[in-house]
């Protein structure tokens, strides 16, 4: 039985994640706030808009491929339990990249092109580098990051943003890691993930060292006079969170589910924290 399209429309919307979709249309802002941009910039919102399909559209991308692995590792979501169709949901990836490439026409060329790369790397990551090892999380740590230098071109001065996006490149590089440990058992079913390649202990000191790396970055932004010192006040936490989340990581690869859900809270004080280190 076809299920109704009010369900189905539903299914679409929850599959945009809309939980983690604010996480990338905040990194685009901040990356515009520290180029210099006014808070109420035309071209910075539009950046925002523009992270909002592509984002989205990169979440209904992951669940059109990966439906099979879906019905062990998320069974509830809508493919799995035949509310969508892979091929339903693929097209509804094709309008929200369309959109958000269609934006960009009205920033300018280099947000053109930096959207245009993006889809790219992610047609790659899901069509091919996912399922080879540290390639796929590359790729979607590479994707974060160039969100902030994304909000800093649609300005005019993408420089400043950089060194927020090498911070946020490790961090997520380091918390993909820890999830393709968390997922293992599904993964295996049709990919080759870092710890089904170098097993889970060696995967998880990898993303553990990713995590590292990121908290002796953290003070940089503040260091080169990118923000205020309320920075400080709020990526110390972040620090902290992070430290827990290696502790326990390299503790159990059982708690690689904790570990992940804790480093989504400690990305979202982040944000919070560029944003009050540029506003005071």
């Amino acid at each position: 039985m076809t299920p109704p399209l009010a369900t189905k429309i539903k299914a679409l919307l929850r599959s945009t994640r809309p939980e983690t979709t604010p996480l990338g249309m905040v990194s685009v802002y901040i990356g515009g706030l520290v180029a210099g941009a006014p808070y109420n910039s035309i071209p910075l919102f539009l950046a925002v808009l523009v992270s909002f399909f592509v984002t989205s559209a990169s979440m209904t991308f992951n669940d059109s491929f990966d439906w099979q692995i879906d019905k062990v590792n998320h069974p509830k979501r809508p493919i799995p339990k035949g509310i969508l169709t892979p091929r339903e949901m693929l097209a509804f990836t094709i309008v929200l990249f369309s959109i958000g490439v269609f934006i960009t026409l009205f920033i300018n060329i280099l947000c053109l092109g930096i959207a245009l790369f993006a889809i790219l790397f992610l047609t790659i990551y899901e069509t091919y580098s996912k399922q080879y090892g540290i390639m796929g999380n590359i790729t979607v740590a590479f994707i974060s990051a160039i969100a902030f230098t994304f909000g800093g071109a649609a300005v005019g001065n993408a420089i400043p943003s950089l060194s927020i996006a090498v911070l946020a490149f490790f961090i997520v590089l380091g918390r993909e890691i820890i999830m393709d440990i968390r997922d293992v058992k599904g993964d295996s079913l049709t990919r080759t993930t870092l710890p089904l390649q170098i097993g889970v202990k060696k995967a998880s000191f990898v993303g553990c060292l990713c995590l590292v790396v990121a908290a002796l970055f953290s003070p940089i932004p503040y260091l080169f006079h990118m923000v205020s010192i309320w920075y400080l006040v709020f990526i110390i936490p972040v620090d902290i969170i992070t430290v827990l989340a290696v502790v326990w990581s390299l503790r159990s690869s059982q708690n690689a589910a904790r570990s992940a859900a804790i480093m989504r809270i400690a990305l979202a004080i982040g944000l919070i924290a560029f944003i009050v280190g540029v506003i005071f």
